[in-house]
């Protein structure tokens, strides 16, 4: 028995130190994306004024990285950096720079820190580039002093994916010159080499044609509170300062779809009638010659301003409605032998892939260009969920991973009631650090093909710049780990605590970063008839503060210790504390009422795509976001009725339901057509207490329905009912489709 308990004590011991190693590797080496190797080293390099970072090889672009590295560690680092082209007889002080073609992938490097010296080695400059954006985070300086520390190290690394991207959708809102630049700084900080440009949309055309002025003319004012547009001469900047950066700009011009403001100002390339008479539209170019070759002149202008390998000609969404009855495509599929409008888009872009290839590019699209067949370069970026890029990959193209689940910017990243607001769903930074863009099903071979993975930020909720980097950061450092680093290696605690050098990177920047590292999660459980409220931490150390008042918590608020009881209805707001600093609050209005905390018993399940809260979410006590159906306090059914019942004692007291419904009708999201509420002694046989049909309410978002009964009951059993609309109506988001029915907390009053 001894000897038993000597072993578990033994084992606590060892997992404990082996977790305190971690941790101390991580504040040490607080180096994100996580390099592939690092071997720790004993002592430190300690630079001064007198130490100069010494170009071996003499090149003129390595030269240029010194140059920028100048600028950033002086401005990040506080360290003074001089350089030199002559290997000094004595290295030692000095970080020594050489190019050595034995280092095989061009953005990798070797980094070996020694007390005496630092050695960087790479094939090429952007190699060096990366090393030295690796160094400058683990260098550390006091204010006031001249030297500066280094812990000693080994690190061999390269990234795990070529394509490591970031888009920026910039015709929905548009975003100045100076912010662009401002947000490759920090990309390039990352170690992401991709930035695709979207630059056309059916909002605005902000890219400047010179043969066809009206697209940027016109188009760029059609939202007057964001006009603007980019001249040539400004794309040229934004190319070459991305390039010094070792970013790759991709352009993106949308077609067929997506083309409303290019079609406003040349409708001509609209579809027509037998009468010339324009046919209404969803925004696509009618595929005809007098359009590929309108299309081929405009990218005749984005191929002379970007020298990226890659055109992005966008392929998505395409209604096609237009093309059923419009004469020219019906000629033109006959013409060709096309059987479906599926066939006649593939048909399109081929035309367009053709020019590009003509020009020695090659294009990207978005999955959709899958549908109905595409020729063998073509790159595929898979945004509808996994299943178009495992098609492309397993047809032996290259294609990169950008689903909607894991990789969209413009979702919420909070639970919280106090975010601003955003498209819908919910990508919280631990969901995308749990990506893998390789899906499963692939073989080795085929897993070749995925060449990368990209955020996507699109802009219709975000219409300035501090917003677009409230929703890129810190999810941006996620994803720049995932695609660079081993997905063997992958620890998202050891993640949030190497975030530290980015608080601080994000700081001096002035980028607005949302502090949502820790998710906190409150939970009610009722016990002993009383109503405790649960808060719950992904990280289990960081301390968490509480207001019950609606007040903002800081260090001074109540320290979270244990469950809670609530006693009444409250506003929580609850924060944890990072490197003493309060981060993560979040915000939730919790209702008191007689059926809180007891489960509901469901006839029908929720879909399990909207499901994710579980059945408790619709009564405990915790309202749901009033904008964002995507909250796991929302449960979502697909033309299926709510049907729920509450076993209560008998002896409690009803007089009051009320309801929480959402309603989005653009999202196919209908508040029920009528709701009603029953009592039983049996659990078999209801009575029908009160009953009310629903209006469409004039707002989106959250709307209450609230049942008062005639006269107060007592019942055993109490049922819910809400009738979901079913088919959605003519005239109506979604036509002839069955409606989604969303609800939320049933209060019993």
């Amino acid at each position: 028995m001894k000897r038993l308990q000597f072993f578990q004590f033994s084992k606590t011991v060892f997992l404990f130190l082996i977790s305190f190693v971690a941790f101390s590797q991580s504040a040490k080496y607080p180096i994100i994306p996580q390099p592939q190797s690092l071997i720790p080293g004993k002592g430190y390099f300690t630079g001064n004024t007198s130490t100069k970072f010494i170009n071996l090889s003499r090149e003129k672009s390595v030269d240029s990285v010194l140059i920028w590295a100048k600028a950033e560690y002086e401005r990040f680092c506080r360290v003074e950096l001089k350089t030199a082209k002559t290997k000094p007889k004595y290295p030692n002080n000095q970080v020594l720079i050489r190019l050595d073609q034995s280092v095989v992938n061009p953005e990798g490097y070797l980094l070996n820190i020694r007390p005496e010296s630092i050695q960087i080695t790479a094939s090429k400059p952007e190699g060096v580039f990366y090393a030295l954006q690796t160094l400058r985070q683990i260098i550390t300086h006091k204010e006031g002093e001249k030297t500066w520390k280094v812990p000693c190290a080994k690190i061999e690394d390269v990234p795990r994916f070529a394509y490591r991207g970031i888009m920026l959708d910039v015709s929905r809102h548009f975003m100045p010159v100076d912010f662009l630049k401002k947000y490759l700084d920090a990309l390039a900080s990352l170690k992401i080499n991709r930035f695709h440009w979207h630059l056309t949309d059916g909002q605005a055309f902000r890219f400047e044609s010179k043969k066809y002025p009206k697209l940027h003319t016109a188009t760029s004012t059609q939202w007057p509170t964001n006009e603007g547009y980019y001249t040539q001469d400004e794309m040229r900047a934004i190319v070459k300062y991305a390039a010094e950066r070792f970013i790759t700009v991709i352009p993106e011009i949308e077609m067929p779809g997506h083309s409303n403001a290019a079609l406003s100002a040349y409708p001509q390339f609209a579809c027509q009638d037998s009468t010339g008479k324009q046919l209404e539209t969803q925004g696509e170019y009618c595929p005809k010659d007098e359009t590929i070759a309108f299309l081929s002149d405009i990218i005749d202008e984005v191929i002379e301003i970007f020298p990226s390998k890659y055109i992005h000609i966008g392929g998505d969404e395409a209604g096609k409605q237009a093309w059923k009855k419009c004469p020219a495509c019906q000629k033109r599929m006959k013409d060709e032998g096309l059987k479906s409008l599926d066939e006649l888009q593939s048909y399109f872009i081929q035309q367009i892939e053709k020019h590009v290839n003509s020009k020695g590019r090659r294009i990207i699209g978005w999955d959709e260009i899958v549908d109905g067949g595409i020729a063998e370069d073509a790159t595929v970026m898979s945004w509808r969920g996994i299943e178009g890029g495992i098609k492309a990959a397993k047809e032996k193209h290259q294609v990169i991973m950008t689903p909607g689940s894991h990789c969209y910017l413009d979702h919420y990243q909070s639970e919280s009631t106090d975010e601003p607001k955003a498209f819908g769903g919910l990508t919280t930074l631990a969901k995308i650090y749990s990506y893998e863009p390789i899906p499963e099903g692939l073989t080795k071979e085929e897993g070749l093909n995925i060449i990368g993975s990209q955020g996507n930020l699109w802009t219709e909720c975000v219409p300035e710049g501090s917003h677009a980097e409230y929703m890129t950061f810190p999810r941006a450092i996620a994803l720049a780990e995932v695609n660079w680093s081993r997905k063997e290696s992958k620890d998202f605690n050891d993640f949030l605590g190497r975030l530290q050098y980015w608080i601080k990177y994000f700081d001096q920047s002035q980028i607005n970063y949302a502090r949502h590292f820790y998710e906190i999660k409150p939970q009610a459980q009722r016990q002993n008839g009383s109503l405790n409220l649960v808060l719950q931490s992904q990280n289990n150390n960081a301390p968490i503060y509480y207001t019950l008042d609606g007040s903002k918590p800081t260090l001074q608020s109540t320290l979270y210790k244990e469950p809670f009881k609530v006693s009444q209805s409250s506003t929580l707001k609850a924060a944890s504390v990072m490197n003493g600093e309060v981060v993560d609050e979040i915000r939730r209005t919790f209702v008191l009422h007689k059926a809180a905390g007891i489960p509901v018993s469901l006839v029908t399940p929720p879909n399990k795509s909207y499901n994710k809260g579980g059945v408790q979410a619709l009564s405990n006590g915790i309202l749901a976001n009033d904008a964002n159906f995507s909250d796991n306090e929302w449960l979502g059914w697909n033309g299926t009725d709510f049907i729920g019942s509450f076993e209560l004692s008998g002896q409690t007291e009803v007089s009051k339901v009320s309801f929480r419904f959402f309603h989005r009708p653009g999202a196919w999201v209908y508040v029920p057509s009528k709701v009603s509420v029953w009592s039983s002694e049996n659990g078999t046989d209801y009575t029908l207490l009160a009953e009310t049909n629903v209006e469409f309410p004039q707002k989106e978002g959250a709307t209450d329905v609230s049942l008062n009964l005639k006269t107060a009951v007592k019942p055993k059993w109490l049922k819910v009912t809400a009738n979901c609309l079913m088919k959605i109506p003519q005239n109506y988001p979604g036509a002839g489709d069955m409606a989604w029915l969303f609800v939320d907390e049933i209060v019993v009053e």
